[in-house]
């Protein structure tokens, strides 16, 4: 087993930014097919390393890059959590999607599976609305769904953004998110626990000078923003009833609402016709890649990417 990890950079969709984007695949091997990474809020994608290093052993060519204002994306002028002046969540997609067409370039011939953790789950949600007919399956982890009700927020972010301006950034805004996301975890050392069972994640996690990022209002904006219109109702009418969907979560992720957010998401797909497995892990939280499950999370993802690949997929 030979696996390469390249790191290289494209021009982001706001035509001044550089986006890094880390490339894995075992060259020894006949690539299957292309599988594309969301990663989620605070963090980046170098944190996939071993989930994409398992893909790549089983013949796939792995990629993703950092969002803007995170990990390598981040300007050296405006910093880690600032993402963009104006409409940074619709950047998000069109830079997955501009990456898309740099590996489609390489290998046409490969089929697409794109995959979403957490505010990346909300990306990929969107990319498919818009980008479908280029993917032949879509994974979406640790996801959730905004309640219409809750579209307020998004006003709020945005209103804040334009009274202080987009760069503004508190200690307040991570506080009181991990607290919020906290509220669900009983008997909590920190407030992070919602993030993982592991106290070895959460650690590597603290660690990690490119996670647990302070956003800028701009970053908390197109959070919310991408967020909620990746919860839009009508989401499931938009997408192919036709494309293999994969949703896994933590039972205890707080994200989805300890399940009830998630099963909301399949039940709308299920009512739309959509082919949809739903795999809950009972007492996992957030981070269901980094748990210490012995590879039982990575084996049901290879499991499902076998059917949905050979057009077997099922529900």
């Amino acid at each position: 087993m030979a696996i390469i990890r390249k790191e290289t950079y494209f021009t982001s969709s706001t035509g001044v930014d550089s986006i890094r984007t880390l490339i894995w695949q075992d060259a020894s091997l006949e690539p299957r097919a292309l599988f594309q990474i969301a990663h989620g809020v605070s963090e980046h994608i170098g944190r996939y390393d071993d989930f994409a290093r398992f893909l790549a052993g089983n013949g796939f060519i792995v990629f993703g890059n950092d969002h803007l204002g995170h990990g390598k994306s981040a300007s050296e002028e405006a910093g880690l959590g600032f993402t963009a002046e104006k409409d940074g969540h619709f950047r998000f997609v069109d830079d997955m999607h501009i990456l898309t067409g740099i590996m489609k370039k390489r290998f046409a011939q490969l089929p697409l599976i794109l995959f979403g953790h957490s505010m990346g789950s909300f990306c990929a949600k969107v990319y498919a609305s818009v980008f479908g007919e280029e993917l032949s399956g879509l994974i979406l982890c640790g996801t959730g769904q905004i309640p219409p009700s809750l579209d307020f927020v998004a006003v709020s972010a945005r209103e804040a953004a334009e009274k202080f301006g987009p760069r503004f950034t508190s200690e307040k805004i991570l506080s009181l998110s991990n607290k919020f996301a906290s509220l669900l975890i009983p008997d909590k050392e920190d407030d992070l626990d919602w993030l993982s069972i592991s106290r070895k994640n959460i650690e590597n996690y603290k660690k990690d000078p490119l996670c647990g990022i302070q956003l800028t209002l701009a970053g908390a904006r197109d959070l919310i923003n991408i967020a909620v219109l990746g919860s839009n109702p009508n989401w499931a009418n938009t997408i192919s009833t036709e494309l293999p969907i994969m949703i896994i979560s933590g039972a205890k992720d707080p994200i989805g609402l300890n399940g009830k957010g998630v099963l909301a998401v399949a039940d709308r797909l299920e009512m739309t016709g959509h082919m949809t497995q739903v795999i809950l892990y009972p007492n996992l939280r957030h981070e269901i890649l980094n748990e210490e499950t012995d590879g039982r999370v990575y084996n049901d993802i290879l499991k499902w990417l076998e059917k949905a690949l050979s057009g077997k997929s099922e529900d």
